[in-house]
C-alpha cells in the first residue's frame, strides 16, 4: 500500500511526534493499540525513509483507521525546518533555518525607532570601552518619564533567541542606564547598563515570538543628560 506525501500532509493526519510520543488535545497519558504495516512514503514518486532529529529510522502507523506520520520526518520531506519546544509543548515550522551567527540587521532591521542610529559593516561603528563594534545600533534615552529611545523589530516567528555585546558608548554622557527587552507586550529581561563597566553578552530567548521590543531609559530620573547613548553590538539571532 502506498501513501503519498503531497506537500506537508495530503489525506495522511500528521501526528505530533518528534521523540516517539503522542500529543493530544490536553496532557493525558493513553496505552493505545497501533499497527505499523511497513507503511511507505513517497515524494515526487521516490520512495523516502523518514528520519528522527537522531538519524535514526522513523515509520509511520495506523491508529483508528487514520495513518500517523511523525512531524519530523514529514517536514523533512517537504523541506521545512522543525523545532520542539518540550516546556510549551509547540512545534514550530518554517521554511528555512536561521544558520548561527547572522546578523539581526541583515535580515531583520527595525521597523519603529526612536533616538536610534544603525551601524552595519558598511559604515562607520561605535566605540564601547574602546572596542569598536558594527552589526548593531545605538539608542539614546528620552526625556525622563516619556517612555525613552527604543527599537521594535518584526521577528515574524523565525528565531528562537538573540544574542548582543551592550554598554555604555563611549564618549557620551556618564549617566546609568536602564535597558527593558519585551516580547508580544510581556517583558522578558531588565538590566542596568553602567557606565563604569566594561560591555556584557546578553542572550534574549524570544521563542518564536512576533515582535521585540527594546527600550532604554535613565535609570535616575533626577541624573540625566541627553547625550547618553546605550551600544548593541554584534547582534546576532538563531
Amino acid at each position: 500500500m502506498k501513501q503519498r506525501l503531497q506537500g506537508l500532509i495530503a489525506g495522511i493526519l500528521i501526528c505530533t511526534m518528534i521523540t516517539g510520543g503522542a500529543a493530544f488535545a490536553k496532557s493525558r497519558v493513553e496505552t493505545i493499540e497501533v499497527t505499523y504495516d511497513d507503511i511507505k512514503v513517497y515524494k515526487d514518486n521516490v520512495l523516502c525513509e523518514l528520519k528522527d532529529a537522531n538519524g535514526n529510522t522513523i515509520e509511520p502507523f495506523i491508529y483508528n483507521g487514520t495513518t500517523y506520520v511523525p512531524v519530523r520526518g514529514a517536514a523533512n520531506l517537504a523541506d521545512m525546518e522543525v523545532t520542539w519546544d518540550g516546556a510549551e509543548k509547540s512545534i514550530y515550522l518554517w521554511d528555512e533555518q536561521v544558520s548561527d551567527g547572522t546578523y539581526l540587521m541583515d535580515v531583520c532591521p527595525p521597523y519603529e525607532t526612536k533616538y536610534y542610529e544603525a551601524y552595519t559593516m558598511k559604515t562607520k561603528g561605535f566605540s564601547m570601552a574602546g572596542e569598536e563594534y558594527t552589526n548593531g545600533f545605538t539608542i539614546r534615552p528620552e526625556w525622563p518619564g516619556e517612555g525613552g529611545g527604543y527599537a521594535i523589530f518584526n521577528l515574524n516567528s523565525k528565531y528562537s533567541a538573540v544574542e548582543f555585546t551592550v554598554g555604555h558608548v563611549d564618549g557620551s554622557s556618564m549617566y546609568e542606564t536602564t535597558v527593558y527587552c519585551f516580547l508580544d507586550g510581556e517583558l522578558i529581561k531588565k538590566f542596568e547598563v553602567d557606565p563604569e563597566a566594561l560591555p556584557k553578552t546578553i542572550s534574549l530567548p524570544v521563542t518564536y515570538g512576533l515582535q521585540l521590543k527594546i527600550v532604554v531609559q535613565h535609570s535616575d530620573e533626577d541624573e540625566w543628560d541627553y547625550d547618553t547613548c546605550v551600544g548593541f553590538g554584534n547582534i546576532t539571532v538563531r
